[in-house]
């Protein structure tokens, strides 16, 4: 019988959770098998979850891998990630799952962050990152399980508060500054509706709203559209819109990226203007 091998947290540690109705299998394989990772995590991924082998996730747009070696495995209950680059503590990314009161319960723990002044940024990027990570996969696993997933991705770099990018993604006046004609967003687990400048109507359901990212449910493209930010180091900070979809063939993918390309360009000039204003 295989048994759960707990995992020595040091560090800072993130710790959170989704509830779906999903089954515990479905979230394992989610995360277990490479091809379903990649559906709604990394760009790719090698490597089935077993404890003792490796998994490796390809971020091809940032052209970079992480290999993971795989800690602890039980299909269907406990899977655990480690490694540990150099000059930092080693790291446990720890996946718990459980069938309790009619629901599936899925309980992250990411650990090996340094606790010292400057690194802040990094750590509360990933507890975002994290919450934005897991919102997309209950869609995944409930609504578009074992489907292939196109996506667009558009970034570039800008200078801003998060406050204010926050505000500049979900409230009417400033969305209609850079995205919209019309529509706001709400909060986490609330239907909104927008009319986007390009793309037309975008409609479904607020599925995160962190300190400053947004991620809603795209019913019109059968996918997700995320509203993000983040650090890039020394270099400052940049914004992203970064949609998934399991309808839209590739080239409609592209297109939805060259036109957010051209929003992010309007929101960059908004948080401009909001910077010169303070």
């Amino acid at each position: 019988m295989t048994t759960k091998k707990r995992p020595a947290h040091q560090g800072k540690t993130i710790r959170t959770q989704i509830r779906t109705s999903a089954s515990p299998d479905q979230l394992w394989e989610a995360w277990a098998d490479p091809e379903k990772l990649a559906q709604w995590f990394p760009d790719r991924a090698e490597g089935r979850a077993a404890e003792g082998a490796v998994q490796t996730w390809y971020f091809d747009r940032f052209k970079y891998a992480l290999p993971y070696e795989i800690a602890s495995a039980v299909p269907g209950e406990h899977l655990v990630f480690t490694g540990q680059p150099p000059g930092r503590p080693r790291f446990f990314l720890e996946i718990e799952i459980a069938r309790e009161g009619g629901s599936t319960r899925l309980t992250l723990a990411n650990s090996g962050f340094l606790d010292k002044e400057g690194w802040d940024e990094e750590y509360e990027g990933i507890v975002s990152g994290w919450q934005m990570s897991l919102a997309l996969l209950k869609l995944y696993v409930e609504r578009y399980y074992g489907r292939a997933r196109s996506q667009f991705f558009a970034m570039r770099p800008a200078q801003y508060s998060y406050r204010d990018l926050l505000r500049l993604y979900r409230e009417e006046d400033e969305l209609s500054r850079w995205l919209t004609t019309a529509g706001r967003i709400g909060e986490a687990g609330r239907p909104y509706q927008l009319t986007l400048r390009e793309g037309g109507p975008a409609t479904g359901e607020v599925l995160a709203v962190t300190g400053w990212e947004v991620l809603l449910s795209w019913n019109e493209i059968e996918g997700a559209l995320g509203l993000k930010g983040f650090s890039l180091g020394q270099a400052g900070r940049a914004i992203c819109i970064h949609g998934s979809s399991w309808g839209l063939p590739a080239p409609s993918a592209a297109e939805l990226e060259t036109k957010f390309s051209s929003a992010l360009e309007r929101l960059a000039g908004a948080l401009e203007h909001v910077r010169a204003s303070v």
